[in-house]
């Protein structure tokens, strides 16, 4: 099997499990961000930048908050949803940090009518996970596979 395609499966089940982890210990709604989802076809990113990690944690960042504004507002179904990512999208784009699957937590964030918990657990807590376990995985763990 292809060292990244393990990597990649190693970065899943570890990352999936940290999540579970902290969901379980802070007694919170577990819904699954979609950083998570893609973990398991997200390759070691050979090219990780911490420019790039920001930019992808403050776009859930974003997304997140945007949910909750939108929750707060009592703005919530399909509809404003839709809204909600879209306003999520075009704030990203303005300040120049946009990652397109952010807008889905958005998205969920709505639909599930989420608290302010949503924004740290598991949007931010989840993003940081990720984003750590794969660059740990891509610089120490994987150079070292056969």
């Amino acid at each position: 099997m292809n060292k990244k395609k393990v990597i990649s499966i190693v970065n899943l089940i570890t990352s999936m499990s940290l999540l579970i982890f902290v969901t379980i210990i802070t007694h919170t709604e577990f819904i699954l961000p979609p950083f998570l989802a893609t973990a398991a076809t997200k390759y070691p990113d050979p090219d990780w930048r911490r420019i790039r990690f920001f930019n992808i944690v403050f776009s859930y960042l974003i997304s997140s908050i945007i949910a909750v504004l939108f929750v707060y507002l009592d703005l919530t179904g399909l509809v404003m949803a839709l809204l909600a990512s879209f306003v999520s999208f075009i704030t990203e784009v303005i300040i120049n940090i946009e990652h397109p699957p952010s807008i889905l937590a958005c998205l969920l964030g709505v639909l599930e009518k989420v608290k302010f918990i949503y924004i740290l657990h598991p949007v931010l807590s989840g993003v940081i996970i990720e984003e750590s376990v794969n660059y740990i995985l891509t610089k120490y763990v994987e150079p070292k596979l056969p």
